[in-house]
């Protein structure tokens, strides 16, 4: 049986690994083959006017979720359940506040749904750790997202980004939000984002520190972390 996307069948022989083509092999595996050039400052300027926007959808779909919700009902939820309810109040957030964006577009990528900004960044929205990762399992369609690798009809040249909320450990308010740029495993960079009294919001670097002398992420056939 041959080997199909994430939501799909998938167990396979060793005749149809060998027929497949390139690209679907290194979504197969387990660390990312390309080094892309993902410069953080290139980056957060594309998204620099929309950051309040961002952190807006953030904050009032997790406020949602505790205003909204009876306590009875939240206390039934566990973790997974939890971030479910929050990331479909954020989707929704997201979908109004920028459907009247110019070359902001929402897009559902085999039921991921991602922002595209002008064919620049596209932007999943997920519950993330101190460190800006994601804490969910990821599925085949993540781990390619992570890798930077093409997927249906997300812009090739885009950079893939998390836009997350970091909660406290009663689930009961947001530590921080952050825009995350994943590669493989790790987080090639990782910034809080602030929101001003203004209206404006304002962005920090907030990438760990690594030891000198290691990399961001493992290269193929190195032992290098």
């Amino acid at each position: 049986m041959a080997i199909m996307p994430s939501g799909y069948e998938t167990s396979y022989n060793l005749l149809d690994v060998f027929s497949l083509p390139a690209i679907l092999l290194v979504v197969l595996e387990e660390d990312p083959l390309i080094e892309p050039d993902l410069d953080m400052e290139t980056t957060m300027a594309v998204l620099g006017p929309h950051l309040p926007a961002l952190h807006g959808c953030i904050l009032r779909g997790f406020a949602r979720y505790q205003e909204e919700y009876p306590s009875v009902v939240r206390a039934e939820h566990d973790n997974r359940a939890a971030a479910a309810c929050v990331y479909a109040h954020i989707a929704t957030e997201v979908t109004a506040t920028f459907e009247e964006v110019p070359q902001a577009t929402m897009l559902d990528v085999r039921g991921l749904r991602v922002l595209n900004i002008n064919d620049q960044v596209v932007i999943r929205f997920k519950k993330v750790d101190e460190t800006g990762r994601s804490v969910s399992y990821p599925t085949m369609q993540a781990r390619s997202f992570d890798r930077q690798l093409p997927l249906p009809n997300v812009p090739v040249a885009a950079v893939r980004l998390t836009v997350g909320y970091e909660p406290d450990l009663a689930f009961s308010e947001i530590v921080r939000v952050v825009v995350a740029c994943p590669l493989g495993k790790g987080i090639y960079w990782c910034t809080q984002i602030n929101s001003e009294e203004n209206g404006s919001a304002t962005w920090v670097d907030i990438t760990p520190q690594r030891f000198p002398g290691t990399e961001r992420f493992r290269r193929y056939g190195t032992g290098d972390a």
